[in-house]
């Protein structure tokens, strides 16, 4: 009998990037020319949406957009994916932004403009608590406002819905004021300062994940310590892949098939159009 695919619910933002390929990261004060610019959909709550999709997910995405074009093509590309919008709210702020600098070695920098992501409110997510409370796992992120989050992870731990944070971009509203879910996911510049001694009562979760790039993705739970070597690749171009690896484990609950999905999105450029399908990242790890 076929098994019922997961039902994730992600609040988050929603961004049009402009990605600019240059040799090196730009000092401050330097003036760079770049190679190329890609324009595409973005923004760690639909990366994360479309890659909960991608992994064979069944998902809903919170969130608002401008009712300018970015926002409407944004919402017609997510129906492609097989994302429900209804949860998707319009502003007259415009459609939320990145420009993002890419150097030779596929690191990134980012600038985000919020626009329409900060419009949302706690109110917005009160009308879409029904399938919050339907849903198998919660994944949020930080590119919203936190009451916004913290309403959303209420909601769904009074259901008994299974609370994933990826708490980036990282905050002093949330470090001061920080609240429980049940997994949290962070890199290691994160997990520093959220528990330095990697404390899971501190962290307010039951599970810690830290991904550490390259070397091995650790999880922290009342078990102990687990170590997950992600595969070996070159990267392209690392924008998204933190997002690829939240919403692939929020659809999988497996750090070895999220590591997988992480680590191919690192191969192609852009946030989502280098986030892989279930028949890829399975295909992937079978090699």
């Amino acid at each position: 009998m076929e098994t019922k695919s997961p039902s994730i619910v992600v609040v988050g933002s929603l961004n049009v990037d402009h990605t600019l390929r240059v040799p090196r990261i730009p000092a401050p004060g330097e003036t760079l020319t770049s190679s190329s610019m890609l324009t595409c959909f973005g923004g760690k709550g639909a990366n994360q949406a479309v890659a909960a999709a991608r992994s064979g997910g069944r998902v809903t995405m919170i969130g608002c957009v401008g009712v300018d074009d970015f926002g409407t093509r944004y919402i017609e590309a997510l129906k492609a994916e097989g994302i429900d919008t209804s949860g998707i709210s319009r502003s007259e702020t415009p459609t939320g932004s990145a420009f993002i600098a890419v150097d030779d070695a596929g690191e990134n920098s980012i600038i985000v403009n919020p626009g329409a992501n900060h419009a949302i409110s706690p109110a917005d997510v009160e009308k879409q608590a029904q399938p919050i409370r339907a849903a198998d796992a919660l994944l949020l992120q930080l590119e919203c406002p936190l009451p916004v989050v913290r309403r959303a992870a209420e909601i769904a731990r009074e259901a008994g819905v299974k609370v994933i944070l990826n708490p980036s971009p990282l905050s002093e509203a949330f470090l001061a004021d920080r609240f429980d879910v049940d997994v949290l996911i962070v890199n290691e510049g994160e997990a520093a300062k959220i528990t330095p001694d990697r404390d899971l009562k501190q962290a307010k979760c039951r599970q810690l994940i830290i991904t550490r790039g390259a070397e091995s993705t650790l999880s922290l739970s009342e078990a102990g310590v687990s170590e997950f070597a992600p595969p070996k690749v070159t990267p392209l171009d690392t924008v998204g892949a933190g997002d690829t690896f939240a919403g692939a484990f929020a659809v999988s609950n497996d750090i070895a098939f999220a590591n997988a999905a992480g680590a191919l999105a690192t191969l192609k450029a852009g946030a989502q159009p280098s986030i892989p399908t279930r028949r890829e990242i399975n295909a992937f790890i079978s090699r």
